[in-house]
């Protein structure tokens, strides 16, 4: 376009050659003092192939392009809506800019209104606030932090759900199935009830297709363990908050999703879910019954990560229930046939189940055989051992390894073990972590130690302030 040819964007006037601007002077002036235009982008529009991987990249030239295109919003009203300069926009859009500073990237991505995982954002945290019984902050931006969290999954699937709504195709479906591990994802950073909340929405879409939408017996089946998967998870997530009844409903509703299905890899997952679940409502013989009948389910095909795992939550059964040789031969099992590494034929839900994850399962047979000196072992190799990624169990199995110090009689050393991740409850949301920190807190009130006093300290400051000590 000519410099005699520009034109204002919003009126359509011809601009002077003297006007840098892409507007006019009279609706510059209109503009002043008017709230931030909202940008309404097609939901489907962020999960195309290209923009998730503009997104990844942090490639401000084809996501601002796009959605100039998309919304015919200009330069002067992305800059508004971004609280970033004009000429800023223009330049990342231009390419001769690039913007790599996590709080500029959250306030772009934020004001787009993109899903914050595509753009390698996790979802905003927040500070529980009751770690010790106290009211603290919870409740002051309750929907805020929600519908973002649940933004993360509600927008690829209304983008999917947009699309198969009376009838339901095999890519369709795979493309839900495809949203469970935004689940995982959501889960090993905080975990919580706004995770729990998302899962359920998606849980209830799927449902509403599965009985009012239209598709071959095949999609059927792929639907089937969608839904599943989403019933194991959202039972996951009530058992991590310590709703135990409900867990056991959503248990339910995955086991009968499997078996529709013919899915077994998903009725053998549920099964050790429910074992789990079983174990902590203090019904052990229901506990090694429920994971006998996962390893009979999964015999002759099962991988080796997963019939350690099979194994290991066996062992643990056993030792509940007092039965130490048994503990012993089934954990000698699990460790005798996993594998460190993540195999093709490996289900995307077993990733947590790691050399961390293991030694969390000794240590809590230990505990349970009354061996509070090799718990402490175990657990401490559970916590070197974690990724970076699973914050959630860095918090939980730091308290439990302080916990296990407290038993051996060593305050101090438990103290300097939980302190460092106390920040971790920032974002944590896991009913069960929490729970062991008040745990761990009461167990420490009568003492007068100095690294006691400290601690306790500490986690009253997170509680006044809702901000990290």
């Amino acid at each position: 376009m000519s410099e005699r040819d520009r034109r204002c964007q919003d009126c359509g006037t011809p601009l002077s050659r003297y006007n840098t601007a892409l507007h006019c002077s009279p609706c510059i002036s209109g503009r002043r003092g008017m709230p931030a235009p909202t940008v309404q982008m097609p939901p489907q529009v962020w999960f195309t192939a290209d923009m998730r991987r503009a997104l990844s990249q942090w490639n401000w030239q084809t996501v601002l392009t796009a959605v100039a295109n998309e919304t015919g919003a200009s330069q002067t009203q992305l800059a508004e809506l971004t609280g970033l300069s004009q000429a800023h926009i223009s330049r990342l859009m231009s390419g001769t800019s690039r913007c790599f500073d996590i709080r500029t990237i959250s306030q772009i991505v934020d004001a787009l209104g993109a899903p914050r995982l595509l753009a390698g954002l996790a979802p905003v945290p927040a500070w529980s606030g009751d770690t010790l019984g106290v009211q603290g902050n919870e409740e002051a931006e309750p929907m805020k932090r929600r519908t973002l969290v649940s933004a993360s999954l509600a927008v690829p699937f209304a983008a999917v759900l947009g699309e198969v709504q009376t009838y339901v195709t095999a890519d369709g479906a795979r493309q839900i199935r495809l949203m469970v591990p935004e689940l995982y994802t959501l889960d090993d950073q905080i975990g919580g009830e706004a995770v729990c909340q998302a899962a359920q929405w998606c849980l209830s879409k799927v449902d509403s297709l599965l009985n009012q939408a239209d598709y071959n017996e095949p999609t059927g089946r792929e639907l089937q363990s969608a839904y599943g998967e989403m019933a194991e998870m959202a039972g996951w997530l009530h058992f991590d908050a310590g709703r135990y009844e409900d867990a056991r409903f959503y248990y339910g509703e995955a086991l009968r999703a499997a078996q529709l299905a013919d899915d077994l890899n998903l009725e053998v997952l549920t099964l050790a879910s429910m074992n789990t679940l079983s174990r902590y409502q203090g019904r052990p013989r229901e506990a090694i019954q429920l994971i006998q009948l996962a390893q009979r389910r999964a015999a002759g095909w099962a991988p080796p990560r997963l019939a350690a795992l099979l194994a290991a939550r066996e062992a643990v059964c056993w030792a509940q229930l007092g039965d130490a040789t048994a503990s012993r031969n089934a954990m000698h099992r699990a460790y005798h046939v996993f594998h460190p590494d993540i195999g093709g034929e490996d289900p995307h839900w077993l990733a947590f189940f790691d050399t961390a994850e293991l030694a969390a399962r000794r240590a809590t047979a230990s505990g349970y055989l009354g061996r509070p000196d090799q718990a402490a072992t175990a657990m401490q190799a559970a916590v070197d051992g974690l990724g970076a990624k699973f914050q959630r169990n860095r918090a939980y199995y730091s308290v439990r390894l302080g916990l296990s110090l407290l038993t051996e009689g060593d305050q101090t050393r438990a103290c300097h073990i939980v302190a460092p991740v106390l920040p971790l409850f920032e974002e944590v949301r896991s009913g069960r972590a929490h729970a062991r920190l008040r745990e761990f807190c009461h167990q420490l009130q009568a003492s007068t130690t100095p690294a006691a006093r400290d601690l306790l300290g500490q986690v009253h400051a997170l509680q006044d302030t809702g901000h990290p000590a």
